[in-house]
């Protein structure tokens, strides 16, 4: 695996959110009743409707076969896949897991954060938060886009070999003083990478030894569908062969725009497609997305990442649009959340509050961007098009000590109106209501 560091660049990130770019006619997958009547129609007992339409591109001709299959249930109205149990949105875990795997058990991207941002000191462009950067990974035997990471880097090297001489992965080792982590995932839908991560590391666990509470000691999987929760446990219950298993998914119906969860609780937060459905509300879709995105800053721990799939890919502007207006609005709402809280505590003497004031941290966010820059596709008119594809996007949440982050917001003072702040209040008001700039990187896989 080689790496290109190309040239940085600046994006800014002050954009209003780009509701007129919401489809008009987008299914209802940002409400609770589709999910809930989604996940019935998979039930045995479901009284589903079977109804037919005429499908959009036979409209306004006399053609009479083409009709699309539309089921009704509860008054929503399904398409023919959604009645399809166990529908994998987007990448499947197996593809997902060069990426998560080393999310738990380190690898890349465990530089020291303080260096990092003191090599960005000379920076002195104060409307901007984001800092651009692109990295090509070139492959040379994967052809997977997201298999291009070593798997023997990323969780230690079993000595067994397979008959094709490919090397097994394997828990890497383990020390006493190693803390196991814990894994949230947000809208799981009823095929939750969660499950298929804990049957992976168990048998990892069995392969090495290591206990694999040792490595992850609590994996929750939430839904804001009560009927998939329950499914999901009554099919845990059946398929569960050993009740005392160091590691069992927890399942519960849970509403991810405001999580029950203390801050700084899960090393690792999952979250796949459920900020495309939750966006296809034209009304309050963003706003969900940005508290959904800011829920998950907030209970993701120090050094901790979050992990989003989604299709809008951020090599093309309609992803990098999202990527400014959902993601990177959802990390300034938790900094400004959070401030706010800190606001409001009482304040201590001058001497006493400065010196608390550089015993403090702060949290910088670092932010990539995994998928092809496109591969060239036959369009609808035999026209040759760019098909870009879902993008894996990885946050990374790291603090800085407060002499560190005050010289940061130092830079952006002059664009503190832009988050909010009022005319009034001095310096340390500024420095609390700026957020940190936001690291971004492009890796793309040849």
């Amino acid at each position: 695996m080689k790496k290109r560091n190309h040239a940085s660049t600046t994006a800014k990130s002050n954009k209003r959110p780009r509701e007129e770019e919401q489809a008009t006619d987008a299914p209802q997958y940002g409400s609770k009743e589709y999910w809930e009547a989604r996940y019935k129609s998979h039930l045995p007992d479901a009284d589903v409707q079977q109804v037919s339409r005429q499908s959009d591109d036979a409209v306004g001709t006399t053609n009479t076969g083409n009709q699309e299959e539309k089921y009704v249930l509860d008054g929503v109205e399904l398409s023919k896949e959604a009645t399809n149990p166990f529908h994998a949105w987007y990448f499947t875990y197996d593809e997902l897991r060069p990426l998560i795997l080393p999310l738990i058990f380190g690898g890349d991207g465990d530089e020291d954060v303080e260096d990092e941002y003191d090599d960005n000191d000379d920076d002195d462009d104060g409307d901007s938060w984001v800092e651009e950067e692109e990295i090509v990974v070139e492959e040379e035997e994967e052809e997977n886009d997201l298999e291009g990471k070593n798997d023997d880097e990323i969780v230690g090297k079993d000595e067994n070999h397979d008959e094709e001489g490919e090397s097994e992965l394997s828990i890497a080792p383990i020390s006493p003083q190693d803390t196991p982590k814990k894994i949230l995932e947000v809208g799981c839908g009823d095929v939750p990478l969660g499950a298929e991560l804990a049957l992976d590391i168990l048998n990892m666990s069995k392969e090495t030894g290591t206990a694999a509470n040792l490595v992850v000691n609590e994996i929750s999987c939430i839904d804001y569908s009560e009927i998939v929760v329950k499914t999901l446990i009554e099919k845990q219950k059946k398929e569960s062969n050993d009740s005392s298993s160091m590691l069992q998914v927890s399942f519960d119906a849970l509403d991810a725009r405001d999580l029950p969860y203390a801050a700084n609780t899960y090393d690792l937060v999952l979250e796949k497609g459920t900020l495309d459905a939750m966006l296809s509300d034209q009304k309050e879709g963003i706003h969900n997305c940005i508290q959904i995105v800011k829920e998950m800053a907030r209970v993701t721990n120090d050094g901790g990442s979050i992990l989003i799939v989604s299709h809008l890919n951020a090599n093309e502007a309609k992803g990098m649009g999202w990527l400014e207006d959902v993601v990177f609005n959802g990390l300034k709402e938790e900094f400004k959340e959070r401030h706010d809280t800190m606001a409001k505590q009482p304040k201590a003497n001058s001497e006493s509050s400065t010196i608390e004031a550089d015993n403090k941290k702060e949290y910088v966010w670092s932010v990539e961007v995994h998928g092809g820059e496109g591969r060239v596709a036959k369009g609808n008119n035999d026209e040759d098009e760019i098909n870009i594809g879902p993008a894996v996007y990885i946050l990374r949440k790291k603090s800085v000590p407060a002499t560190i982050a005050r010289e940061l917001y130092s830079k952006k003072k002059d664009n503190v109106k832009d988050v909010g702040e009022s005319d009034s209040g001095g310096d340390d008001d500024q420095y609390e209501m700026t957020m940190p700039p936001v690291k971004l990187q492009f890796l793309c896989y040849d």
